[in-house]
C-alpha cells in the first residue's frame, strides 16, 4: 500500500493521482487512434472530458447524499480526491448518459467510436486496479504463495496486480492487432472493442475469485456477475459481426476513366449490373485529374451504390477483374481506361492490405463527394457521422467539375 505519494513538499493521494494519470494516457491514446480511424477525434475528446467531469461531480453528489454527516462535520472533505468518497455507480450512470446524449446529438457512429475508445477503456481498467492497490482496497484472500503481500495483518494475494498484469497483456495484444493504433485489425467495426471487453470481462471473472471482500448478490459476487455478463455479451457480438454471413451489404463505388470514358463507364456499369444488384447511379462528371501523374488529363467520374454478399477481399478481386477486362494495367497511373474504387463497405471502418475503408479520398475530392451527394443526399460518413453536405463544404479541392448528364436511380 502507498496511499500517499510525496513529491518534494507536496503530498498527493496516490489513488486519485493514478486515476487521473490513467485517464490522461488513455485519452491521449484514444485521440491518436481516433485520428487514424478518421472518427471525429475532437468531439470524442471533448465529450469524454465533459462526461468525466459530470461523472465525477455526480459520484461526489451521490456520496454526499448518502453521507451528509461527513460533510457537515468537515465541509472541506467535499473537495477531497479520495476515490472512496465517490459513488461510482451514480457517476457512471450520469457520465454515461451525458456521453450518450452528446454522441447522439453529433450522430457519431456507434461501432467505430467504441473501437476508438478501446485504449481508454483498458487504461481506466488498469488505473482502477492500481488505485485499489495503492489504497489497499479490493484486497485478496490470504495465501502462502511466495509472491503474497502483507496487508491487513495477513499475507494476501496481490489480486489487483493480477488484474493489472493480465490487462497489460490485453493492451499489448491491442497494440499488435491494431499495428500501433493505426487500424482496427478487423474488417468489421466494433470487433476490436468486443474482444477488449471480453478480455477485461474474463479478467474480472478470474481475479474476483481471489478477492476477500465481495459485493454479494445472494451468494454470488455482483462484480463477477457483471464480468461474466460482459464476457457473454461480447462473445455473442463477436459471433454476430464476425462469423454470421451478411446477405445484403450496401457498397459505394467510384468509377473513373480518362480513356474512351463514354464506352468504358457504360460498359463497366453493365458488367457490375450482371454481377451485383445496382441500387443507384449518379450522373457522369467531367473532372480534372487530381493526382500528380494525371494533371494534364481529364476524367469522367461517377459514383454508384451496389448490394453484395461478397466478403471485402472477394469484392475487391471481382472489381479488379472488371478493370482488367477494360484494359487497366495496375502499373500505369497516367492511362486509366477504368478505375473502380470502393468508397464504403456497409458501415464498417477498417484497413486491409493498405486499403482504408471508408476511402480517405471521400473527404478530399469533390469528384467523389459531389456524385455521392447526388445519389445519397442523406449520406453520413460511417467513421465520423459527418453529412455529405458538410463534407462537400469542407473540401479544399478547387478542380473543375462539370455534370455531363443525369441518370435516373437504378431500382
Amino acid at each position: 500500500m502507498f496511499p500517499i505519494i510525496n513529491i518534494g513538499p507536496f503530498a498527493l493521494q496516490a489513488a486519485g493521482f493514478i486515476l487521473l494519470l490513467s485517464l490522461f494516457i488513455g485519452m491521449w491514446l484514444t485521440r491518436k487512434f481516433s485520428e487514424k480511424l478518421s472518427t471525429n477525434s475532437d468531439i470524442i475528446e471533448n465529450s469524454l472530458l465533459i462526461g468525466l467531469i459530470a461523472g465525477i461531480l455526480a459520484a461526489r453528489i451521490g456520496f454526499l447524499l448518502q453521507n451528509l454527516s461527513i460533510f457537515i462535520e468537515n465541509p472541506l472533505s467535499l473537495f477531497s480526491l479520495r476515490p472512496t468518497m465517490l459513488t461510482p455507480s451514480f457517476g457512471l450512470l450520469v457520465g454515461g448518459l451525458i456521453l450518450l446524449i452528446i454522441y447522439q446529438k453529433n450522430h457519431l457512429p456507434l461501432w467505430p467510436t467504441l473501437d476508438s475508445l478501446t485504449p481508454l477503456i483498458i487504461c481506466i481498467f488498469i488505473g482502477m486496479h492500481l488505485a485499489n492497490f495503492a489504497n489497499g482496497d479490493a484486497y485478496g484472500l490470504p495465501t502462502s504463495l511466495p509472491w503474497g503481500i502483507m496487508l491487513w495483518q495477513a499475507t494476501r494475494h496481490p489480486v489487483q496486480l493480477y488484474a493489472v498484469s493480465m490487462a497489460l497483456i490485453v493492451l499489448i495484444w491491442t497494440l499488435i492487432k491494431s499495428k500501433g493504433l493505426k487500424t482496427t485489425g478487423f474488417s468489421r467495426s466494433g470487433i476490436l472493442f468486443a474482444y477488449t471487453i471480453a478480455g477485461l470481462g474474463m479478467i474480472t471473472v478470474i481475479t474476483r475469485a481471489f478477492v476477500s471482500r465481495k459485493i454479494l448478490l445472494g451468494k454470488i459476487d455482483l462484480i463477477q456477475i457483471v464480468g461474466f455478463l460482459s464476457l457473454t455479451a461480447t462473445l455473442t457480438l463477436i459471433y454476430a459481426r464476425s462469423f454470421r454471413p451478411r446477405k445484403r451489404i450496401p457498397v459505394l463505388i467510384s468509377l473513373g476513366s480518362n480513356q474512351d470514358p463514354d464506352h468504358n463507364l457504360v460498359g463497366a456499369i453493365e458488367k457490375i449490373r450482371d454481377e451485383f444488384k445496382l441500387r443507384r447511379s449518379s450522373a457522369k462528371y467531367l473532372t480534372e485529374g487530381v493526382k500528380d501523374s494525371q494533371k494534364d488529363s481529364s476524367f469522367q467520374n461517377q459514383v454508384i451504390e451496389i448490394e453484395t454478399q461478397l466478403p471485402f477481399l472477394e469484392l475487391v478481386k471481382s472489381l479488379k477483374s472488371i478493370e482488367t477486362q477494360f484494359g487497366r494495367e495496375p502499373a500505369s497511373r497516367k492511362v486509366v481506361p477504368l478505375d473502380l474504387d470502393i468508397l464504403t463497405y456497409g458501415d464498417d471502418v477498417f484497413a486491409n492490405q493498405g486499403k482504408h475503408i471508408p476511402d480517405p479520398d471521400l473527404l478530399k475530392y469533390k469528384y467523389i463527394a459531389l456524385p455521392l451527394g447526388e445519389i445519397l443526399p442523406g449520406f453520413r460518413h460511417p467513421a465520423n457521422g459527418r453529412t455529405i453536405e458538410d463534407i462537400i463544404k469542407s473540401i479544399n479541392d478547387d478542380s473543375q467539375i462539370i455534370m455531363l448528364n443525369e441518370v435516373e436511380n437504378a431500382t
